[in-house]
């Protein structure tokens, strides 16, 4: 094998691991790119040609790379349809399955493609296009005008190079430029005869003597338009006037009908009395306790809570919104009705419906007695405040601002008992003398409707509450806030409730967050933060809290329809009862039965609890 080719005897000499031969004579090394000696010189022997041309040629072997760097990009198919849509430019050339795949990757909040969050616009992605102001016009008058124009889009398929309209037929080949062809009025003798003054024209409109006919130069027949005498259009105006008196003539006919023959002698009924008579054998009223006068006074700890239901009143056909006890001696209730009804029901007897007032148009938003019990007033979403007597059922006066009242409070001293205040939803709270049926005071601070307005202090202040998230307080009279309540973490304060009379009196407020907060209501009306009473879930409704006659309990209802009682020293829900099917809007603790809590919801229904 050495000998049919030399240059390996060469190389394998050179490279022999064998360290005892050594090569007779080794020849130098050339520089990379010179010649050999032996390959130079022609003359040279062939032996020494040989060996010199295996080692020259042994040590200009290229170099290897074990593993080399190679770029794979586009070889994967994961690879190959990655493309960042970031980038401003391609390095490589993607396939048309790589520049029409989807979008991969996580998609945002609200959105159900990645495409979503590339478009400009609802219907995918606009693009500016820079078009001459000349140019533009020129298309859109030549639309307007004669209902075709080009087509602006890039990629323009064949055939659809010009747009036309679908309303009229388009008048192809005609520019803006064009000129105006001269256009003449025809007689009127052509159009109107002697017993006709309005003919049909053109497309069967009906055309009048002042409409002005007009056709092309290129007609047969054009001819000066002639004159509509003056008597021709006096005529045709009599005959308008004619035709409008009897149509007046007639409305008023119909009117006359569906009217009843005397509206001044027939009054709406406004109260209806379920009870057999309205006085019994001695004379007396039908609102007058004939039981035992209650007990004054009532010790600290002589409230229980309640266990059990005992009797319901029905008799709403929806929701009950507010309920109130007849004062002092609390043998009537009084509640207000989604239904837009008032109703008073007998506690002590036979616990029926007594009487059952309908002045109102709309849903009854909240009810107030007087101070001796005789008058009530009621305010509705009909934008109405109304005041009754108890007893006959009469409205006495109604009055209005033209905005909803959301609440009425009556003034406590018994020498004011007509003078009320309303929060409105007008941003105001509104104090209304009865008796006037007029505004004497406005207070005007609030940046939402108010909600709640609250006599403190036996009428000196008031305590207004709002959807602004504020609690105001006002000097009585004088709309001067004394006393901004407003802090970041507060929540709007649809419902107050005042407690019983003590040495100190407090204000519970049903907060949106699920809780009931506390304030003094004397003083400097400081907050009280470690009452607050929560577990319920209240948020989104304005359900009014109560107090026990001692002051030892607080209960409220809750959106799910329980009633949940706390006690007020140690703030720890003790009882929970399940009430009503829908919200439990208000509950009140009987003055005098010490057990004794009565409680109204949107199911319509009013229970006793005992």
């Amino acid at each position: 094998l050495h000998s049919l080719v030399p240059e390996w005897d060469g190389a394998a000499r050179e490279y022999s691991d064998d360290e005892a031969e050594e090569a007779p004579a080794a020849a130098p090394r050339p520089t990379r790119g010179a010649l050999p000696k032996a390959l130079a010189a022609p003359g040279a022997r062939p032996e020494a040609r040989a060996s010199d041309q295996s080692s020259a040629l042994s040590l200009s072997l290229p170099a290897v790379n074990g593993a080399p760097d190679v770029d794979l990009l586009g070889m994967d198919k994961v690879q190959n349809f990655a493309l960042n849509t970031a980038d401003k430019r391609m390095l490589t050339n993607p396939s048309v399955a790589a520049m029409h795949k989807p979008l991969q990757g996580p998609v945002a909040v609200g959105q159900k493609t990645m495409e979503m969050k590339l478009g400009n616009h609802k219907m995918g992605h606009v693009e500016k296009l820079s078009m001459n102001q000349f140019a533009f016009d020129q298309q859109y008058q030549t639309f307007q005008n004669y209902g075709y124009a080009a087509n602006p889009a890039r990629n323009i398929t064949p055939g659809t190079e010009i747009l036309q309209t679908t309303e009229v037929s388009a008048q192809l080949g005609k520019t803006i430029f064009d000129k105006g062809r001269k256009r003449q009025r025809i007689e009127a003798s052509e159009y109107y005869g002697d017993d006709r003054m309005a003919k049909v024209g053109p497309g069967g409109a009906e055309m009048d003597i002042g409409d002005s006919l007009e056709r092309n130069e290129g007609d047969a027949d054009n001819k000066w338009g002639g004159f509509a005498d003056e008597s021709d259009v006096r005529k045709v105006l009599d005959e308008q006037v004619k035709m409008q008196a009897d149509e007046k003539a007639r409305e008023a006919e119909e009117e006359k009908a569906v009217q009843p023959e005397d509206p001044e002698t027939k009054e709406r009924i406004t109260s209806v009395f379920h009870g057999a008579k309205e006085t019994d054998y001695a004379g007396r009223s039908w609102i007058e306790n004939k039981g035992p006068k209650p007990k004054s006074g009532i010790d600290d700890r002589s409230c229980y809570l309640p266990k059990k239901w005992i009797y319901t009143w029905s008799g709403h056909t929806m929701g009950v919104q507010q309920i109130r006890w007849f004062p002092e001696t609390a043998h009537l209730i009084l509640s207000a009705g989604m239904d837009a009804k008032v109703k008073i029901w007998d506690y002590n007897n036979q616990r029926k419906c007594l009487r059952t007032y309908m002045g109102h148009d709309q849903a009854v938003r909240d009810v107030n007695f007087t101070s001796d019990g005789r008058r009530f007033y009621s305010c509705s979403y009909d934008k109405n405040i109304q005041y009754w007597d108890t007893e006959t059922g009469q409205v006495i006066s109604t009055f209005t601002n033209k905005k909803t009242p959301f609440c009425v409070s009556v003034h406590p001293d018994p020498s004011q008992q007509n003078i009320i205040c309303c929060g409105c939803s007008n941003k105001k709270a509104v104090q209304w003398d009865a008796n006037t049926s007029t505004i004497v005071q406005e207070y005007d601070e609030h940046l939402g409707a108010v909600n709640t307005v609250t006599f403190c202090e036996d009428g000196k202040r008031l305590l207004t509450t709002a959807d602004d998230k504020k609690i105001f307080l006002w000097e009585y009279g004088i709309p001067v806030v004394v006393k901004h309540i407003a802090e970041p973490t507060m929540h709007s304060v649809p419902a107050v409730c005042l407690g019983p009379k003590r040495d100190k009196q407090y204000l519970l407020g049903q907060s949106m967050d699920n809780k009931i907060i506390c304030y003094e209501a004397f003083g400097r009306f400081k907050f009280q933060g470690k009452k607050t009473f929560k577990g319920h879930m209240n948020s989104g409704y304005a359900i009014t809290p109560g107090w026990s006659p001692d002051g030892h309990w607080i209960m409220s209802g809750d959106a799910d329809g329980k009633l949940w009682f706390w006690d007020w020293q140690k703030m720890k829900n003790f009882r929970v009862l399940k009430a009503h099917d829908g919200v439990c809007m208000s509950c009140i603790w009987h003055p005098t039965q010490t057990s004794r809590v009565v409680s109204c919801g949107w199911d319509g229904a009013i229970k006793l609890w005992d």
